[in-house]
Parts: C-alpha cells; structure tokens; sequence
C-alpha cells in the first residue's frame, strides 16, 4: 500500500478555507446504542476499558446510519460519556508551514464567529504546532500558561475558552489529517494525563468511523439498481477527494488516463471553483455536483452517445425514432423538412448510425440513464 506524508495543499487557485459547521443544531433524535443488542451486562460501569468499548460500538454503528454533520452532532455526544467538556471542534486537516488549513471541519457549542477569527491566530496557535507531525499524541494548554502567546490567549479568551486539548491521526491512504479539540471554560478543570489517553484512544477510530461514515453517505441513495447508479465521490473545496468508489476513478480515467482517487483533475477544481451548479461535460464523461455539509459529492458517468448531439439534433431525432415523418418532425418542431433532414443527417454522422432501427437502442440507454438519476 502506498503510504502519504501529509498532504501538501496546492492553495494557488484555491478558495479560502471553507467556514466550520456549525452542528449544534443537527438532528437531536436519540443515539443508536448498538450496545443495547447484545446479552449480557455490556454497559459503561465507570471503567476506563469498559467506556471505551462501549463508545466504540456506538461510534461505529452511528457512523453507518447518519449523514455528514449528524454523524459529528452524534460523536461528540458519545464523547461526553467519556470525557468532560463544554465545546468541541473536530475535522479533516493538512499542515503547512503557515499553519493547518482545514478541509472540512464542524463544530460544537462554539460562536459562530470561532473559526474566522482562529484564522487569525492559526500562525501562532500553541496547540497546532505542538501536534504537528505528532500524531496520537495529545497537547493540552491552558490560557493561564506562559506559553500561550498574547493573540492566542485573547482569542481564546473572547471565546470562553480556558482549557485546550487537541489530537490527531494521519490516514496514510489519502495524506489527510484528522483532528479532536476539546475545551473546558473553568479556569479550575485543566486537562490532564487521563483525558489525553482518552482522547488518544479515541482518535485513530475518528478517523476510521469517518471513513465509514463518508461510504455510508456515498451508497445511501443508490437503491436496488447500484448496476445503474453513477460513480460517485466525497471532495472539498480544494479538491481534495475524502472518500470514492473505484468505479468514480474508472470513469474519470475516460479522460483522464493517469487520474487516481486522491485530488482531482484541475479541470474539475476549477468548475467546483465557478460553483458547479451546471453538470461537467468532458470528453468522454459527465460529472454532478451536490454540495453536502461543507464538502461536494460527486456523481460521474460516462457520457451518452446522445450527448454528442446538438439540443435541435436529439429533439429531431427521438421524433423521429418514435416514428414520426419527416414532415411531422417538422411540424413538431417548427421547421422545414429539409432542416429536418439537416439535423437527421448530422446527428447519423455523429452517432456512426446507418439505419433507423438503431436509434430506440441510443433512447432506452439514454432514458435508462436517466431513470438512475431520478
């Protein structure tokens, strides 16, 4: 398996970092206990293994059954069984030498002026820089300590924010880097040793449940007909793809034979850049964007022979194979039979078509097609 450093950022012809999410909000339906199925007395009784245990099987079902947002609403709800906290930031991040710059990330009983204004401050950001290339490792601050510096310690003031723990996991297969910050607002509860192998016990499965969390989000809609669902995968803003099918990476090969499911074609950056609100029409595919909770799912398939035809031409032609005269073709449209024969014989030339018969064949495919969409 091929092992990734953590990822460098391209940031040139790049959005800003997109905000934090805010998931206070997000659905507060009851948690499922997947602890509850099982016999026995497999409950949390105080013990620090048997907590853990108990979070974990929760953490894992919850990952397979909630959307993006719902599923970090529901962590950090777990996470309070575990370990004492008032607020909560979690997300998918990179290091630079100018500080991390975050994919995607969410947050949990924070203003919503927090991520902003931490932008501010990530330069000098005590617990950043002390976890970078440190990974399961957690690093504690507290505003009190000499070593929080000035602008940090007032941002963190503004905020409530007394005590600051933070740790993180480095997923190999995509270079990207998962994160866990908790915070206390009494200036009487710092974090100790306890809390940091909490939350470093925690982490690397975080980071796997988001992963599995990402592939629920991708199959959720395929319904009983995957053969005829599209490729489909999870990016952020600067392309960078969090979760894929192998079939996404098949199809964008089409047209980009060296394409491997970690950042997309610039191409395809660029039209998520302008906003992706029209489908991307490349040489061989077509690709759908749907933004989801601060990242895009994208939805690719290779293009119908149809596509290659002109709106006039594929009107002229499902006419046409429907049975219609030329005349009536003409009528229908508004237009002379000789342009109808105009349109009739470009689109023949474009399809490599000889025969009529040939033409319910390109439809079926072309409305089946369609039909997966809906």
């Amino acid at each position: 398996m091929r092992r990734n450093a953590d990822r460098q950022v391209p940031l040139h012809n790049a959005p800003g970092m997109p905000a934090a999410i805010a998931i206070d909000a997000y659905s507060q339906s009851p948690l499922p206990a997947r602890s509850n199925d099982f016999e026995g007395p497999f409950r949390s009784d105080g013990s620090a293994g048997r907590d853990l245990s108990v979070l974990l099987l929760d953490l894992y079902a919850l990952a397979n059954q909630t959307g993006i947002g719902e599923f970090e609403n529901g962590f950090f709800r777990l996470l309070g069984a575990l370990i004492d906290f008032d607020a909560g930031w979690t997300g998918v991040t990179t290091h630079t030498p100018d500080g991390p710059v975050m994919h995607n990330s969410f947050t949990w009983g924070l203003a919503d002026s927090f991520f902003t204004e931490w932008i501010k401050v990530r330069d000098c950001d005590p617990l950043a820089s002390g976890t970078r290339g440190v990974y399961g490792r957690a690093k504690s601050i507290s505003i009190v300590d000499p070593e929080a510096p000035p602008r940090f310690r007032n941002w963190a003031v503004k905020h409530g924010l007394a005590q600051l723990m933070v740790v993180t996991a480095l997923d190999h297969r995509f270079g990207l880097t998962t994160f866990l910050s908790v915070y206390r607002r009494a200036l009487d509860k710092p974090f100790g040793a306890d809390d940091a192998r909490k939350v470093e016990n925690v982490i690397v499965h975080l980071a796997a449940a988001l992963t599995i969390n990402r592939s629920f989000q991708l199959t959720r809609e395929r319904g009983a007909t995957p053969s005829a669902s599209p490729a489909r995968a999870i990016c952020d803003a600067f392309g960078t793809v969090h979760q894929a099918d192998k079939a996404f990476e098949a199809t964008l090969r089409q047209d980009w034979p060296l394409y491997a499911n970690q950042t997309l074609p610039q191409a395809l950056i660029d039209w998520l850049h302008g906003g992706g609100a029209q489908p991307f029409t490349g040489e061989h595919i077509t690709v759908h964007c749907v933004p989801t909770a601060g990242l895009f799912q994208l939805e690719a398939r290779t293009r119908s022979e149809l596509d290659r035809l002109s709106p006039r031409e594929l009107v002229a032609i499902q006419h046409y194979g429907d049975g219609l005269s030329h005349k009536e073709v003409a009528q229908r449209m508004g237009i002379s039979p000789t342009t109808v024969r105009h349109y009739l014989r470009c689109a023949y030339r474009k399809l490599g078509m000889h025969d009529k018969s040939e033409i319910p064949r390109l439809l079926a495919a072309r409305n089946g097609q369609d039909a997966a969409e809906g």
